[in-house]
Parts: structure tokens; C-alpha cells; sequence
């Protein structure tokens, strides 16, 4: 086995080292508890609730907040980012309820920092949904601040976390029981629902949507998002608690030529026992080979026959 290098990291400090160990002295990025034993995975439904096994008394979520990046010159981050939660039930209005919470005190401290831009105070009054269209209702306090990164951002974490679930393909927004076509003080159009597709600039350039960050990564690991990448290819890898590598597939290919594209892939690795670990992504540049856009995930490793 080899440690991972990652240049682009090692560029910008110690602080960003690769391979979280269960205690890191250099970042908190590593949650202090366990998460559950199984990845949650999407899966059709006819309730609106994402299928997950869970410890009994417990329902899991994936809500979306922002996680501040490396970037690149042209895309310093932060964002998003899809983070597992537990949840009174794994309905489409508790999802929402718990994204409204924003990150845990230690996440908002850690190297790197996950944030939220949903205004503190914003209630969730109500969603419904039919015909592919999710309709939120939110308090009045969501269209308050401005900034055009703050606005639209709130905007892609409700969007994002509402379309995890399979009946949902859109969302549309509602300000104390209003529909919105002029939002916040920044006057932005909101007319219409808003996809996913709109808020591609909220990505990484290579954004792992499976597994969540931190939580549980299954056996064999299955990878899943979206890519925009110099001939849809990039690199993958997962470390163990030592920063060692473990599995890496010569190399993973998204749906595009040019452009966003989707990608799915299974990896198996081998570990003795649960520990955590991580999922990196990276792209190798075509102009010197150096990793760009690398995006690492905190991850809970299980062995193959758990």
C-alpha cells in the first residue's frame, strides 16, 4: 500500500493533509461519533422518504450545506456538500426541518469549514409536493440579507435537499404563503421552479453526491455524482485511518464529452475492521499532471463481510 499525495492540497499547508486519522491534529473534520451502520442510498418510493436501514427509533436524511474547498482560481468554493443527518422520519418535511438547522457547532469549526447561507430564524410553513414539483413554504426570514452568493445559495441547499428524493425534479418557492417571483433584496427572478440545473455553479468540478460526507461508506464503495472534467475522466482512490491507500481504480469516467456529466461506480477495498478513512477525487491537469479540483470526504470504512 501507498499513501496518497495530493499536490494540490500540499500546496496550501499542513492543514490540509490527506488521510484523516481518528484523532487529526491538524483539522476536525473527522466527526467525533460513529455514524450508522449503512449508507443511506436513494432509492424510488411512493411516500416521498428515502429508503435507509437504520438503528431502530432512528430515520436518516441528506441535507446539503456548503463545504469550503481548495478550489481552483476560478472556482474558490465553497460548495455544496451532502451530509447525512438523523431525523423524527425520513419525509421530505423533516429533511427540510433539519437543513433549516445549519451545521453542527464542531462542523462550522473544522478544516475545512462547512456553512450554511439559509438565514438564521428561516421556519419551514409547509411543502407539498405533485407532479415532479416540490412546493416550499418558508418564513419570511429566508429572503432576508443579501449578497448574490448568499441568495442563491440558500436557494440551491433547499433545491439540492429536496431533490434527493426520487419524486421530486424541482422545486417551487413560497415566502410566507406567497409564491415568489422577485426574491430577497438582491431582486432575483424566481419565477417558476428551479432543478438542480440551475445551480451548477455551486459544485465542484468533481462532486461526489454518494456517499455523504462523513458518514458511512459501504463495501464495495459506491460512488455516484457529477463531473465536469478535461475528457470526462478523473481519479479516485480511498484511504484507510493512515492515510494509506486501499482501493484505487486506474480511473473513473463521467456521461460527457463536454460539459456536466453523471457517473456511478462500485470500488471494493479491504479493511480488517470499521475505522475511518476517506474518499478522494481528483483530476490530473493536462497542462503539468499536477491534482486539481480534489474533493476528500471523510468516510466510516467497513469490512467486506460486515
Amino acid at each position: 500500500m501507498r499513501r496518497v499525495i495530493i499536490v494540490a492540497l500540499a500546496l496550501v499547508g499542513a492543514s490540509c493533509a490527506v488521510g484523516p486519522s481518528v484523532q487529526p491534529t491538524t483539522t476536525s473534520a473527522v466527526p467525533a461519533s460513529v455514524p450508522p451502520s449503512t449508507t443511506p442510498e436513494t432509492t424510488s418510493t411512493t411516500s416521498l422518504q428515502t429508503t435507509s436501514t437504520s438503528v431502530p427509533d432512528e430515520s436518516h436524511v441528506t441535507v446539503y450545506f456548503l463545504l469550503d474547498d481548495v478550489g481552483e482560481v476560478s472556482r474558490p468554493g465553497p460548495s455544496l456538500v451532502p451530509v447525512d443527518r438523523t431525523a423524527p422520519d425520513d419525509g421530505l418535511a423533516s429533511a427540510l426541518g433539519v437543513l433549516l438547522e445549519g451545521p453542527m457547532p464542531e462542523e462550522r469549526q473544522a478544516v475545512p469549514a462547512m456553512s450554511s447561507t439559509i438565514p438564521v430564524g428561516t421556519e419551514l410553513l409547509g411543502v407539498s409536493v405533485a407532479d415532479g414539483v416540490a412546493t416550499v413554504d418558508l418564513s419570511g426570514e429566508f429572503e432576508s440579507g443579501g449578497g448574490s452568493f448568499s441568495v442563491e445559495g440558500r436557494l440551491a441547499q433547499v433545491v439540492f435537499t429536496a431533490t434527493r428524493y426520487e419524486q421530486v425534479d424541482s422545486v417551487m418557492f413560497k415566502v410566507d404563503g406567497e409564491p415568489v417571483s422577485t426574491f430577497s433584496s438582491e431582486g432575483l427572478d424566481l419565477e417558476g421552479t428551479r432543478s438542480r440545473a440551475d445551480f451548477l455553479d455551486f459544485l465542484p468540478l468533481i462532486f461526489l453526491d454518494q456517499p455523504t460526507y462523513g458518514g458511512v461508506l459501504g463495501n464495495p464503495a459506491h460512488l455516484e455524482g457529477m463531473a465536469a472534467v478535461f475528457e470526462a475522466t478523473f481519479q479516485a482512490a480511498i484511504t484507510d485511518e493512515e492515510g494509506l491507500i486501499i482501493a484505487e481504480p486506474p480511473y473513473l469516467m463521467a456521461t460527457n464529452g463536454v460539459g456536466w456529466g453523471t457517473f456511478g461506480t462500485a470500488i471494493p477495498y479491504d479493511v480488517d475492521a470499521p475505522q475511518w478513512g476517506s474518499v478522494i477525487v481528483w483530476e490530473d491537469s493536462a497542462r503539468d499532471g499536477f491534482q486539481i479540483n480534489v474533493r476528500e470526504y471523510p468516510v466510516w470504512l467497513t469490512p467486506a463481510d460486515s
